[in-house]
Order: C-alpha cells, then sequence, then structure tokens
C-alpha cells in the first residue's frame, strides 16, 4: 500500500487515523506539528501527507505552501474541524493551495479512508466529510 505521513496536533485524532490507516494496509509515520512534518521530510517522502490546518508552531497552510514549494507533485488531504475564520472558509484555501481532498472534522472514519484511498488511486475527491 502506501506510506502516509499524519500529521496533527491532537494526540488522540492523530492516533486514531493512524490506526485506521494501518489496518487499511499502510505505513504511517505521525508528526505533532509541520515543523516536525517537514524535517521528517527530509528523511523519507511519503505517497500521501494528511494535514490539520490548525496547529502551533506551523499551521497546515504554512505546511501545504511548502509543501508545493519542495515537494510540488506530493498529494495533500487537509483536515479541519475550524474550517471557518469570518468570511473565509479555510479547506476551500486549502484546496486552492493544492490539497488534493479536503475534510471536515469531525469525520466518519469510513468516509475518510474513502477519500484517502480515492487520493491514493489518483481520484480528485473534493470536499468530503460530513459533520455529525
Amino acid at each position: 500500500m502506501a506510506n502516509i505521513l499524519v500529521i496533527d496536533d491532537e494526540d488522540g485524532v492523530r492516533r486514531v487515523i493512524c490506526k485506521v490507516l494501518v489496518r487499511d494496509g499502510h505505513e504511517v509515520m505521525e508528526a505533532a506539528d509541520g515543523r516536525i512534518a517537514l524535517s521528517m521530510l527530509r528523511d523519507s517522502q511519503p505517497d500521501l501527507v494528511i494535514c490539520d490546518l490548525f496547529m502551533p508552531e506551523m499551521d497546515g497552510m504554512e505546511v501545504l505552501r511548502a509543501l508545493r514549494r519542495d515537494y510540488p507533485h506530493l498529494q495533500v488531504v487537509a483536515i479541519s474541524g475550524g474550517a471557518y475564520r469570518g468570511q473565509v472558509e479555510l479547506l476551500d484555501v486549502a484546496k486552492g493551495l493544492g490539497a488534493a481532498a479536503v475534510v471536515d472534522k469531525p469525520f466518519e472514519l469510513q468516509q475518510f479512508l474513502g477519500v484517502v484511498r480515492g487520493v491514493l488511486r489518483g481520484d480528485q475527491t473534493g470536499v468530503s466529510g460530513a459533520k455529525q
């Protein structure tokens, strides 16, 4: 399967995502913030990055910009539970910055896994993840 880097500052969310991906047969690396993630990319380039947008140190938007600059072909799924800031839908901004797909938190794990599988197949899955 794929080698996937999961970037999320919420330990519980990151662990659940990693567990689901491992069960689906993927190799998973994890990082609690963008700076750690970018340093990990120097040694190992994954097939896919799953990145939260709101994190300390270096947020997901900064990570997306760095990935587009340094790893332009690397696929990214942006995730966020606080996607609105004023009048701006940040998941739309993430899509504009090159995220292959975006997912609202909270999400159903099977639906999320479907998005990941679609991106790995090369599908342009767009915005997904119904709030519950």
